[in-house]
């Protein structure tokens, strides 16, 4: 069987929206977060407010919390794209234990490396606090994902309304141990940073495009019966890569929208990237796709003949590609 497989385990007082001449914005403070040295915390994406809990609990079904729409999804997303383009790295993702929290850490930037409910209690505690001003490993940053509250009782120079759904405040930590923010990332901002062209005025209750405008682009062989559906997206998005010879650009969609995986370095992928663009390319899309609810199967020609492209959205990691597998169709081959 043809196989070639990715698995990869895939932050003085002024009016709301308004910023200091002092506080950094898009391209300079992307600067700052790409040396490393400060914390972004993000109030989570936008949420459905047809339903609300109590402040400070955690009720236990997600019918019984506020939940991301898909515009707070499609804001996460967009989130990581501009991560990825300025190389922006996160030691640690912390999460309220909030479904919309942990979801928008998923799609913004990966798994939490820690969920706790200190970044959802009000008021605030010492152990908030805490959290909020710990310094960043050198060389690196952290991604904090919370509720307005938070923002509002940590950070001098936050006030509410300051800061809304999909928005993001960056602090770094003083010599003294105390809080100082250093710039704030609006929905505008994300928009502006990402280059997607947007209906947005840049606060938190405006209008957004969809993230499909900001996800890549379908293949130029045609998308004719591809589902409009991440999976479907992201696979045309594979081909056009794959069809480029370009490694620089394969190495762009791989960090962006393929599950990360340790045991697998870029180098490697890369090659494995060279070696398959050698033997199949190009891939010309025919017709017969199906699709099932965790992925899709695309019927295209190569220079091996006919093959199925197998795309698998990953589980655990919203947003990217489990794995992508060649399978000819009739089962034999080499791997």
């Amino acid at each position: 069987m043809l196989r070639f497989l990715f698995s990869f385990l895939l932050f003085a007082v002024t009016p709301p929206g308004a910023t200091s001449p002092t506080e950094l914005r898009r391209e300079d403070l992307m600067s700052a977060l790409h040396r490393g040295g400060y914390t972004v915390v993000l109030r989570h994406a936008r949420t459905d407010h047809s339903s609300k809990e109590t402040q400070g609990t955690v009720p236990k079904e997600r019918s019984e919390q506020r939940n991301l729409t898909e515009q707070g999804v499609n804001d996460a997303k967009l989130m990581r794209v501009v991560f990825n383009k300025y190389g922006i790295k996160f030691a640690e993702i912390i999460s309220s234990p909030m479904f919309r929290a942990v979801e928008t850490a998923q799609y913004a930037a990966g798994q939490p490396t820690e969920i706790t409910m200190d970044l959802r209690v009000y008021p605030a505690t010492p152990a908030q606090a805490a959290i909020v001003a710990a310094a960043p490993k050198p060389g690196t940053n952290r991604l904090i994902v919370t509720h307005h509250f938070v923002l509002e009782s940590q950070i001098p120079g936050i006030n509410p309304g300051d800061i809304g759904e999909s928005e993001a405040a960056v602090i770094r930590r003083t010599e003294e141990g105390k809080v100082e923010l250093v710039g704030r990332i609006t929905l505008g901002d994300w928009e502006t940073l990402a280059g997607v062209a947007s209906s947005s005025n840049g606060g938190a209750n405006s209008g957004v495009s969809e993230y499909s405008t900001a996800q890549p682009q379908s293949a130029s062989n045609g998308s004719a019966g591809v589902p409009d559906t991440d999976a479907g997206r992201l696979a045309l998005a594979y081909i056009a890569a794959f069809n480029s010879g370009d490694t620089a650009r394969m190495h762009s969609f791989i960090e962006t929208y393929l599950r990360v995986d340790p045991a697998r370095p870029m180098e490697a992928r890369l090659k494995s990237y060279s070696a398959f663009y050698e033997r199949f390319a190009p891939l010309v899309l025919t017709t017969g796709h199906t699709s099932d609810s965790d992925g899709l199967s695309l019927a295209a020609k190569s220079k091996q003949g006919d093959l199925r492209v197998v795309v698998k959205m990953s589980p655990e990691q919203p947003g990217r590609l489990q794995s992508v597998t060649f399978m000819g169709n009739d089962g034999g081959g080499h791997r």
